[in-house]
């Protein structure tokens, strides 16, 4: 009973131990959601996302600032009084800066949209916006040592309609050092808004915020990992990072220390574990469809959806082997398929196509797997919008590469809408994708 006693607290002191080394470093954060914009199109879980964010940093030692549905003067001001209280707090403060909602690129700079946001003319960006990097100059400002921003605002572009404004996604920016700098998807994709209250990066990032001693390097790879997961390999978690100390959003050791039982052991259960350990990842199981389909669209689509992935170099290898073995071909022009345009029906007699021209094709679901092997899970139901992020620029450079590839090995290869809409894809690049 004595040894009871004491063991009980000496757990009772090593968390109280624990709960002052999480507040004896200063930590300050700044948490903005922004959901319901006037003349953009409104989003569902940014306000959600940044108040499950807010309680769980406040949770964890942060003294926090929420902003909710904010517009350009009050983030601006929050912005700096980021800064202010980031320098007032000393070198050993950690800042961190959560921003949920409509984010654009615009010449390489990345600006975030508050809800009042109207624009017509892409040079005003800078006048209604905020840009991003702003908040990297208040930390860097501060000279703390570790500063960490989170990004989820790699939805879709409300200003695809702008002039010069048509990229989709975030830039990749440089994390100054003592910086950790993390994103909802990969630089120029496009994240998910989620079916729930939370978008998938949120949701699986907060769960990775609750382990104890995790860190953050690993954190953000979990968070990655259930994201390609959850997202069947259409969305990728980024980071960038130059921090120079270790960091955890919640102190103590990744495995607990062994207790005493209570109760005799239950036997374990290892062949689930086992099982779901053999299952592929969606990233696996896209690049081994690739290699046996093996064509260069097929790698090439592997690459465009993991740049990173984890068979990045055996892609590259397969890839290069395959082009220099591909012959040159002059592109013919092809009868019954001379005024195809990019919003007309397509006439010619494909049932495949339904009669659609190229700009409704882009936002239906494949006929086929757009590489040959490819699970149904990950692509059926999938418009092509999402799956390929298809638009009328990427359309137009698959079919310029079809005037370049020999028409016998290039033209009957699979595609989402049949082996014919390739044909279809090199007549409209033949007349310049009108």
């Amino acid at each position: 009973m004595v040894l009871r006693f004491w063991s009980v607290l000496l757990l009772v002191l090593s968390f109280a131990l624990q709960a002052v080394s999480a507040v004896a470093e200063p930590r300050i954060a700044l948490v903005v959601g922004n959901s319901a914009y006037g003349q953009v199109s409104p989003l569902d879980n940014p306000s959600h996302d940044a108040r499950l964010m807010a309680s769980t940093l406040e949770r964890l030692g942060f003294d926090v600032r929420l902003l909710v549905d904010a517009n350009q003067i009050t983030m601006k001001r929050a912005i700096a009084q980021f800064g202010r209280d980031l320098r007032t707090a000393g070198e050993e403060t950690t800042g961190l800066f959560y921003y949920a909602g409509h984010g654009v690129q615009s010449f390489g700079n990345n600006y975030l949209l508050p809800v009042d946001v109207a624009l017509l003319d892409a040079a005003d960006l800078d006048l209604v916006a905020v840009e991003a990097q702003s908040v990297l100059r208040q930390m860097a400002s501060a000279r703390n040592r570790t500063n960490i921003v989170i990004l989820d605002a790699c939805r879709n572009n409300p200003f695809e309609t702008v002039a010069e404004l048509d990229q989709n996604g975030l830039a990749e920016m440089k994390a100054p050092t003592g910086s950790f700098v993390a994103y909802a998807t990969a630089p120029g994709e496009v994240a998910f808004d989620g079916e729930g209250s939370n978008s998938p990066f949120t949701a699986a990032l907060v769960r990775q915020m609750d382990v104890p001693g995790l860190q953050i390097e690993q954190a953000f790879k979990n968070v990655r990992r259930d994201v390609l997961s959850q997202s069947q390999g259409l969305q990728t978690p980024w980071d960038t990072s130059s921090l120079v100390s270790d960091f955890s959003f919640r102190s103590g050791n990744t495995t607990p220390a062994p207790f005493e039982p209570v109760v005799a052991s239950v036997p374990k259960v290892s062949a689930l574990p086992e099982a779901v350990a053999a299952l592929p990842s969606a990233e696996t199981a896209m690049f081994r469809a690739a290699e046996s389909a093996n064509t260069i669209e097929a790698l090439e689509e592997y690459l465009r959806v993991y740049p990173m992935g984890e068979h990045l170099n055996a892609a590259r290898i397969a890839l290069a082997a395959l082009q220099s073995q591909a012959p040159a071909a002059t592109a013919v022009p092809i009868a019954g398929l001379a005024s195809v345009t990019f919003t007309a029906p397509i006439t010619r007699d494909l049932p495949e196509l339904g009669g659609r021209s190229m700009a409704e094709l882009i936002t239906s679901t494949p006929n086929y797997a757009p590489i040959e092997g490819l699970p149904e899970e990950v692509w059926k139901g999938q418009t092509c919008a999402n799956c390929h992020e298809w638009n009328r620029e990427r359309l137009c450079e698959q079919g310029q590469r079809y005037q370049v590839t020999a028409s016998a090995r290039s033209l009957h290869k699979p595609h989402p809408f049949g082996g014919q809409f390739k044909t279809v894809l090199r007549a409209w690049a033949d007349n310049s994708c009108p």
